[in-house]
């Protein structure tokens, strides 16, 4: 028995329709694919194993994110450094004068000049910022640690310098007066009331805004470690009142006995300070160390990770490439078909 079947060109072109939206689609993808290197879509692709390359992800951008910061700690510290050692080179500067100040070649002027320069270096170097962070004034990066003691109007270190010396001995240090001030007296006032303005409190209530906390820094995923010196470090008190007394105190009014007392005080507080910078560079340097130690690890992480998300994600090129050429054949060919249907009419299939 024969039966008769009907053909229909629209049911042809309806098919060769939905085959090229699939080779589009397909072609898309490859496209893709030979870009980016990946699979165009990582989750189909690696089906139950997606989840360990996602966490390998969220992984490496944990500790690149730690080894970026760790980046701009060390710039912090490299520029701390650098400040400590002009602080140190001005300081050794100001010792040679208070050392050659013993002698009557050498001018109180002169000595007077060094302390200036001297605290002026420390208060520069005291207020560096980088990246609108303050290096020293620990935690409260975004506040200026120290005033211009020499500056217009009076900074508060000042007004509590002159207020001091006022009450101890009625009159201003500018005061013609202070010829008279005894070496014992000079010395009485040294070792008590002039030594009390740099006590603990006393600093942080009239010389300095920095904090006493040190900044901490996250260096690994196990490891923080503190990165900065504040300030407030003793040794930073020590050249501050050593250069104040020099600077503060009128020493160009006072007898020369009275100012060797001065000159003697001021020798020790900066030898011993000296030594104290080279402790606190040397604090910072193995701070530096830890993290360059510290970014060496997660680099090796970083290429670890990033070798595994690749054996997961990554594609073949070659492969890749005669896909795209067969898919683009196909398509192609489809086209062609897609073309001949629409064209085709009653009389064709009768003909």
């Amino acid at each position: 028995m024969i039966s008769t079947s009907f053909i229909s060109s629209s049911a042809l072109s309806d098919e060769t329709r939905r085959s090229i939206a699939r080779l589009q689609s397909q072609l898309v993808d490859t496209q893709k694919e030979l870009a980016t290197g990946r699979h165009a879509d990582v989750g189909v692709t690696l089906g139950a194993t997606t989840g360990v390359s996602i966490s390998m992800r969220q992984d490496l951008e944990q500790i690149q994110a730690i080894k970026n910061s760790n980046n701009l700690v060390s710039a912090r510290m490299e520029a701390s450094q650098s400040s400590l050692q002009t602080v140190a080179t001005s300081t050794s500067s100001f010792l040679s004068a208070l050392i050659s100040g013993g002698s009557a070649s050498t001018s109180p002027q002169t000595i007077i000049q060094a302390a200036q320069s001297g605290l002026q270096t420390l208060q520069d170097q005291m207020n560096t910022s980088l990246d609108g962070q303050y290096l020293f004034a620990g935690i409260n990066s975004d506040v200026k640690p120290m005033e211009d003691f020499l500056g217009t109007p009076p900074s508060t270190g000042q007004q509590a310098v002159t207020s001091a010396f006022t009450a101890k001995f009625g009159f201003a240090p500018t005061d013609p007066q202070a010829a008279n001030i005894s070496p014992s007296d000079m010395q009485d006032f040294l070792d008590n009331e002039f030594a009390d303005l740099f006590s603990s409190s006393n600093w942080s209530s009239i010389w300095s805004s920095a904090s006493d906390k040190s900044v901490s820094s996250r260096i690994s995923r196990t490891e923080i470690a503190n990165t900065s010196v504040t300030a407030n470090d003793s040794n930073f008190r020590a050249l501050t009142e050593a250069f104040t007394m020099i600077a503060g105190l009128g020493f160009a009014n006072l007898n020369s006995g009275t100012q060797q007392v001065i000159i003697a005080k001021a020798r020790d507080l900066t030898a011993n300070a000296t030594g104290g910078l080279t402790q606190v560079q040397s604090y910072l340097g193995v701070a530096q160390q830890r993290v360059t130690s510290a970014n060496d690890q997660i680099s090796t992480q970083i290429d670890f990770l990033t070798k595994s998300i690749d054996n997961l994600e990554q594609v073949d090129p070659a492969a890749v490439t005669t896909r795209l050429s067969d898919i683009s054949t196909a398509l192609q060919a489809a086209y062609s078909i897609t073309n001949k249907l629409n064209n085709l009419t009653i009389m064709d299939y009768l003909s």
